[in-house]
């Protein structure tokens, strides 16, 4: 038998504390009153909510135990105690998937609906707890987003002239990419990046810490450009490189920037609509690819290794080399000290050269007290 976390009831057929007044507390006063409350007969509306729950059980979007689950739903209802609050049956594995649908479908048909895991939401739109209240919010948010982007999305018409409806079209297909492969939303945002697809902050986490999106769509008239950015975050590389470089205001609000990154996309869009989903499943899946493989201080330090190779930086890159090549606890870190020291030497004038030795000899003290990670 599934487990019962979810019930229902309708303000129409009982009397209880109006939405304005009540809380999680007066919820659940009233869920236990009312479901030892009997009644002639249980509330159409409630009857209803059964058959639309058969409907989308027999469409093809949800999971084959949301389809065992709910396809017989309304048959099950003419079985149920007639009591004022009624049970719906909510298997553990489709907590959250369940959750999606019917909770938008009893504020449709004036029901309250309450989860005894700690949420109750009124046909008014009102839910209880206050934190509860604000995930289901960015919850309608996506789920009318994600409607509004299937209307607009037709594979064989031209690019939107307007930007806001790019987005809309981009928007799903980026971030369903973007959830199988592991990425989560972030609650803090980059102020110097403006993003207008809520990438910047997408974060998955790497055994050195995290990787980072940052980007947004630029563009106007139909010819947009999507821009994305990979920056990688370690904290043990920040604690060390910190003591190096006093961290100033900017580098506080952006501390992702200490590290390298990947230009994970600089794509163009101007032509047919169905360009779009399948740069995402081509070209911005490659690129995730190759992110995923920088998943170790020792590719972190590969990363940027061959631009100092060629002589092409000095100073603070060269820092960042070798405090990822302790972290990596890589065997050639002795001789990467003398590699970068001449480096440092042949800086293009003196005032490079002492502010770059002084900073160098800090560093290696530093990094005598560290322990490999690797």
């Amino acid at each position: 038998m599934s487990a019962q976390t979810f019930f229902v009831w309708d303000t129409q057929q009982v009397t209880c504390i109006p939405s304005k007044d009540s809380s999680w507390e007066q919820a659940t006063q009233d869920f236990e009153a009312l479901r030892q409350q009997p009644v002639d007969d249980i509330s159409p509306n409630i009857i209803e909510l059964a058959d639309r729950l058969v409907d989308e059980a027999r469409t093809s979007d949800y999971s084959e135990v949301f389809y065992e689950t709910y396809v017989n739903t309304n048959l099950e209802m003419q079985d149920h105690p007639k009591t004022a609050c009624v049970a719906i049956p909510t298997p553990e594995a489709l907590h959250g998937e369940a959750l999606d649908v019917i909770a938008p479908l009893c504020e449709a048909l004036g029901l309250v609906f309450y989860d005894t895991r700690g949420m109750v939401a009124y046909p008014d739109g009102t839910i209880y707890p206050p934190n509860i209240a604000r995930g289901m919010a960015l919850l309608k948010e996506k789920r009318a987003l994600a409607k509004q982007s299937a209307d607009i999305y037709k594979p064989e018409a031209d690019v939107p002239r307007d930007r806001e409806d790019f987005e809309k079209i981009l928007h799903p297909f980026m971030h369903d990419c973007l959830k199988r492969y592991g990425y989560q939303p972030s609650q803090v945002s980059s102020a110097n990046v403006i993003d207008f697809l809520n990438i910047d902050g997408c974060t998955k986490a790497m055994p050195y810490g995290y990787v980072r999106l940052t980007g947004g769509a630029e563009g106007k008239n139909g010819y947009f450009t999507l821009k994305t950015h990979a920056y990688f975050v370690s904290p043990a590389f920040e604690e060390i490189y910190d003591k190096v470089s006093p961290p100033t205001e900017l580098t506080r609000q952006s501390p992702y920037l200490k590290l390298h990154y990947i230009n994970v996309c600089d794509k163009s869009f101007s032509d047919k609509q169905k360009q779009i989903p399948k740069f995402i499943d081509t070209e911005f899946v490659n690129k995730l690819n190759e992110v995923d493989k920088i998943d170790s201080y020792n590719q972190l330090f590969l990363l940027l290794h061959n631009k100092i190779a060629r002589g092409h930086s000095y100073g603070e890159r060269v820092d960042k080399q070798l405090i990822l090549a302790k972290l990596a606890g890589r065997e050639d870190f002795d001789e990467l000290i003398i590699q970068y020291r001449e480096l440092i030497n042949n800086a293009p004038n003196d005032y490079i050269k002492n502010r770059m030795n002084e900073r160098w000899d800090r560093l290696l003290e530093i990094l005598s007290t560290v322990e490999p990670l690797e």
